[in-house]
């Protein structure tokens, strides 16, 4: 049952829910991620090659894992499989298959030369992850660790363009909708990609903390200070950005504003989640926190779940408008089923899983740092 507020009934439901919110989300962190890549290989800050490799790890499961939302969100899921064959020109979703395949292709080429020397080590070892490691060296028996870093460097800096232009896209598909409320801007495209480097930075830190302290590695808290400060200089560009966004809705939209506020007030504490959120990793970056585990822990922890409510404001307030301006709609979130949280759950234990899967087959840490160590 619709359930409205205005005074006659809305005539549309709100189609795109937890998945289409989670799918920017994962997407973003890939996105995201590339900032720490680039401070690695365009800025010479080798200390986060630890960091970077964890957050490459996490990006190719987020790859693989990403598509199921809004397959899952479909009536027939198996429908998308169709899209490599019978390519419409003219359809969103080819445009989305070319992003994809191409970061694919380009994460595939940059993941063979990083980790075809832990794949020759880890082929020694034998068992069933020695066996994949080896089938994944392609026959090589010995490299050259100069040129395979120079490839890996190439393939690096041309990942970053490409994984900003996917996790935008979808920012894209929403400011071409100019006809709905709080997406027929500009703007929302820089604001999926400002988040999106706040997630990636902070997934990647909390991923390679966690990590670190489970292993009983020591954390280089010293190297992780500009990667914080970083997210925290972004996250204070978001809130600026995210004052303009409504501040020109308020101006261009001002006969739709008492339902755009009306959505916004329906949706107020993911707009206090996100902003507040947003605001403490602004300034806790940028004070003693920065130079603490713990500190840097919470910040992340903190951008996580500021840049997920940030996703939930950007999907669902502006479905809430009835295309008729006559009220809005409640979105209705369901716990098991399609579009339900389950699905949602359950897409987060797949990522986990093909992490620790790929982790497994190449070696939390590289062959080279093995040998510096011994």
């Amino acid at each position: 049952m619709i359930e409205a507020h205005g005074p006659t009934l809305p005539n549309h439901i709100v189609e795109w829910t937890v998945l289409i919110v989670t799918y920017p989300f994962f997407t973003g962190i890939v996105a995201g991620f590339t900032v720490i890549t680039a401070l690695v290989y365009l800025f010479g800050l080798k200390k986060l090659k630890q960091l970077e490799r964890v957050g490459h790890f996490l990006a190719i499961a987020l790859m693989f894992v990403a598509p199921l939302a809004p397959m899952f969100d479909l009536t027939q899921p198996i429908g998308a499989l169709k899209v490599p064959f019978y390519a419409n020109p003219s359809s969103p979703i080819v445009l989305f298959f070319i992003f994809w395949t191409a970061l694919l292709l380009v994460m595939f080429l940059k993941s063979y030369f990083m980790f075809r020397r832990d794949f020759i080590e880890r082929a020694k070892e034998g068992g069933l992850f020695g066996s994949i490691a080896g089938a994944l060296t392609f026959g090589a028996k010995e490299v050259n660790p100069e040129e395979d870093d120079k490839k890996v460097k190439f393939w690096a800096v041309v990942s970053i363009p490409v994984a900003m232009s996917f996790s935008a896209y979808v920012g894209f598909l929403m400011s071409a909708m100019h006809a709905m409320p709080l997406w027929g801007t500009p703007i929302l495209l820089l604001v999926f990609l400002i988040s999106a480097v706040i997630s990636g930075i902070g997934a990647t830190m909390l991923l390679y903390i966690v990590g670190q302290s489970i292993l009983g590695e020591k954390v280089d808290v010293e190297a992780l200070k500009v990667p914080t400060l970083v997210m925290a200089a972004f996250a204070g560009f978001e809130l600026f950005v995210l004052f303009i966004e409504y501040v020109s809705e308020w101006y261009w939209n001002a006969a739709e504003w008492p339902l755009i506020a009306m959505a916004i007030k329906a949706n107020l504490i993911f707009y206090l989640v996100g902003v507040i959120g947003l605001l403490f990793v602004l300034i806790g970056g940028f004070s003693s926190m920065n130079r603490s585990l713990g500190g840097i822990t919470i910040l992340s922890i903190v951008s996580l779940i500021a840049v997920y409510a940030t996703r939930w404001t950007m999907v669902i307030p502006a479905q809430m408008i009835d295309k008729g301006h006559r009220g809005i709609v409640e979105p209705h979130i369901k716990l098991i089923g399609r579009e339900g949280i389950s699905e949602v759950i359950a897409l987060y234990f797949l990522v986990f899983f093909l992490f620790l899967v790929f982790v497994s087959i190449a070696g939390w840490k590289s062959a080279t740092h093995k040998e510096e160590v011994v």
